[in-house]
């Protein structure tokens, strides 16, 4: 089951945080460990300059319990089934998870 804190928010809701909740909800119904959203959309000020938090195009994950162990597993298993552009890290106390972190700006065509 998929857990959300009561101050994560989602803008939009893209085809990419999607997959990554999809993904995570399914580790979690295999694994049965419960996986909680720590963060999606909470505010510049919270993540690094160039996140993807504020794009909801990144999501941190924790699973309920704090093991160190569900986490690795949980991170191993989203680094196996989502697109090479999702990069997965385990940084120790969650799995921070974000599509395309290596893109370039978003070249947006002028109006006509």
């Amino acid at each position: 089951m998929l857990r959300f804190k009561p101050e994560v928010r989602i803008r939009i809701h893209t085809a990419q945080l999607a997959g990554m909740l999809y993904w995570a909800a399914m580790w979690s119904e295999q694994s049965r460990v419960d996986v909680e959203i720590n963060s999606i959309n909470d505010g510049d000020t919270i993540h690094q300059k160039d996140s993807l938090h504020g794009y909801d195009l990144a999501v941190d994950l924790d699973t309920v319990g704090d093991k160190l162990d569900d986490l690795r597993r949980l991170s191993q298993f989203l680094r196996r089934v989502l697109d090479p552009q999702h990069d997965v890290v385990f940084e120790g106390d969650h799995v921070h998870v974000e599509w395309d972190a290596r893109r370039g700006k978003a070249v947006i065509p002028p109006a006509k």
